[in-house]
């Protein structure tokens, strides 16, 4: 007597047939890209509002303590006391080949020095006397002659952290939205990473230096970012 021998998946082993795999895959990787480019764009608002926050911080008063929990601003000089160039370390610095710093005294805190712009430290001279902006219990800008700068600068790692976060992320979410049609291809995801990246960073550059009001700051970037998205998914799918 014959019989059929009809296969069978063992107890407690998840199997997923074709339709199945084709929809999840997609979903999965619109996921990952959607959250590695959202931690990135809180990477760039973190930064960013650490180093602007103190534009809108009203002034502290003249009997007012003040610590790294003290959220007004208040005005202090300051005496260079020494000027020194470095070799850059990346893009926080005016050059990046070279580091202007200056030594500063301040009346009621230690001696520190500060990375300034290559304006500032050419037209200030040892034993002049800058603004301090002190915010939180630091010194948050410092200004000499029209001269302005945000203090500490932007790290390296912020830049090229929030760079790859979101390129990564962007080329994950194009990838999913056009794999149903066109399935996985290493090229166009390296093409579309490469370009969110590289707009991410002259967009980050630009933001840090060029402070936004707080509405404005997490919209314009995710705006930017929609376009390149879109603009990618749509090449994509017209292949």
């Amino acid at each position: 007597m014959n019989s059929r021998i009809r296969k069978t998946t063992p107890p407690g082993r998840f199997r997923l047939s074709g339709p199945a795999a084709r929809r999840l895959i997609p979903a999965l990787l619109v996921l990952a890209g959607l959250t590695t480019t959202a931690l990135g764009f809180a990477w760039f608002a973190d930064a960013d509002m650490r180093m602007n926050a103190y534009r809108a911080a009203p002034p502290c008063s003249t009997a007012e303590a003040h610590g790294p929990d003290t959220r007004c601003v208040r005005h202090e000089p300051g005496k260079v006391t020494a000027k020194a160039v470095h070799r850059g370390s990346g893009p926080s610095a005016d050059d990046p080949e070279k580091e202007h710093r200056l030594t500063v005294l301040r009346e009621a805190a230690p001696t520190s020095s500060y990375e300034v712009g290559k304006a500032l430290y050419e037209d200030v001279e040892i034993g002049a006397t800058v603004d301090l902006t002190v915010f939180r219990g630091r010194v948050a800008a410092i200004a000499y002659r029209g001269h302005h700068v945000n203090t500490p600068h932007p790290s390296v790692t912020v830049y090229f952290g929030m760079v790859l976060l979101v390129g990564l992320g962007t080329a994950l979410t194009s990838h999913g939205l056009s794999w149903p049609r066109l399935g996985p291809s290493p090229a166009r995801f390296a093409t579309v990473g490469g370009a969110a990246a590289g707009l991410a960073f002259l967009s980050g550059m630009a933001f840090m230096w060029l402070p936004l009001p707080s509405g404005l700051l997490p919209a314009l970037p995710v705006l930017l970012w929609l376009i390149v998205t879109a603009t990618a998914t749509a090449i994509t799918w017209n292949d």
